[in-house]
């Protein structure tokens, strides 16, 4: 009797097991097979892949939209098959917290990492007519690049101004005249241009907001620096050093910690080593540069030559500004970057090898 029971109960349980298992499977293939689709893989023949011319099609994301509502948005103008599919792996690889907002430029036939990779990139926005976004760290050469995509100039032009145009602002008096003299001080931001804009307007809009944010308030923090460090520096060093805070510093927290290790070993003597630098005057990304990169005659290299760098290797935004301005009081001389970008900080050389090391 009981072991009828047992059959029966075994017969029915298993039986809803394996329904179940199948329907969990079913699920799993759908989603397996769609995620294939849309990255182009020819999963059952080559019939079944997009062909044809693709099409460009201008994709506005709303400010603030989520991926999967970013993904709703590309299902409707048939970019995409499953806006499900595109949140999850836009949260897989790593895409979900960078996808931006504004107008960009997409084709069918597009898989997912294709589109994610043009929704995290300034690069691709489609600005308003005029319009023109400039976000924090970028060097005159880039900001060129981005003003050019307008259409009124190029970024030969550009540059050609910023090196040879007169520019009467006071704050620059003191800046020596030299190549890339206005790194630095092309303040980020978004801006709105005139009709028929020439690149001296933009060059202009952008010294004009230096200088309104660089305002009473911030000259007396200037001053004030003399206290902090024992020593004065001027306007363009503490751009300078903002410069490296914003390629160094991802972390908004750590700037002002950034900045003490910075003028700790300025007044130590040391070599500031800060890679940034040497991204900035071999013209190469991080993860590529070379031995022969550091040891390279350029009056930017922090590691072959004491002092700060002749000049900014970017156009910093007010967080590092504020960071030189107002450094940490601590007795950092050294700081071990993680991929992360976040820093471990320390205050001998025994304790970064070891944390080197262990890293």
């Amino acid at each position: 009797m009981w072991r009828k029971v047992v059959d029966i109960s075994n017969y029915l349980f298993g039986g809803l097991f394996n329904i179940g298992l199948a329907v969990g499977l079913v699920v799993i293939a759908f989603f397996v097979v769609s995620w294939a689709f849309d990255q182009g893989m020819e999963v059952f023949s080559p019939e079944d892949a997009y062909f044809g011319e693709p099409v460009r099609i201008v994709v506005e994301i709303p400010e603030g939209a989520s991926p999967l509502e970013i993904g709703r948005i590309l299902r409707e103008y048939e970019l995409i098959n499953n806006e499900w599919i595109f949140q999850l792996e836009s949260m897989l690889n790593g895409s979900a917290a960078h996808l931006l907002s504004g107008s960009f430029p997409l084709y069918t036939g597009m898989n997912n990492s294709q589109i994610m990779h043009i929704l995290q990139s300034p690069y691709y926005l489609i600005h308003d007519e005029g319009r023109v976004v400039i976000i924090e760290g970028r060097t005159n050469r880039q900001i060129a690049d981005i003003a050019a995509t307008l259409g009124y100039f190029t970024a030969d032009e550009f540059l050609y101004e910023a090196e040879n145009g007169f520019f009467p602002h006071s704050f620059l008096i003191d800046v020596a005249m030299r190549q890339n003299r206005l790194e630095g001080f092309l303040f980020p931001d978004t801006y709105h241009l005139p009709p028929n804009p020439t690149p001296r307007d933009l060059i202009m809009m952008q010294l004009n907001q230096f200088g309104e944010v660089f305002g009473e308030q911030m000259w007396a923090y200037l001053a004030d620096l003399y206290a902090t460090l024992g020593w004065q520096p001027t306007l363009e060093e503490v751009i300078i050093v903002a410069s490296i805070i914003e390629m160094e510093a991802i972390v908004l927290p750590e700037r002002r910690t950034v900045a003490s290790v910075i003028y700790n070993r300025l007044a130590a003597g040391m070599n500031l080593e800060m890679i940034t630098t040497v991204v900035y005057a071999a013209n190469r990304r991080a993860d590529l540069l070379t031995t022969a990169d550091f040891n390279i005659n350029s009056p930017y290299n922090t590691f072959n030559r004491a002092g700060l760098p002749i000049g900014a290797i970017s156009n910093p935004g007010l967080s590092a500004i504020e960071a030189a301005l107002n450094p940490a009081n601590t007795n950092y001389l050294f700081m071990l970057k993680y991929d992360d970008g976040s820093h471990d900080f320390f205050e001998t050389r025994a304790e970064y090898d070891t944390a080197r090391a262990g890293e």
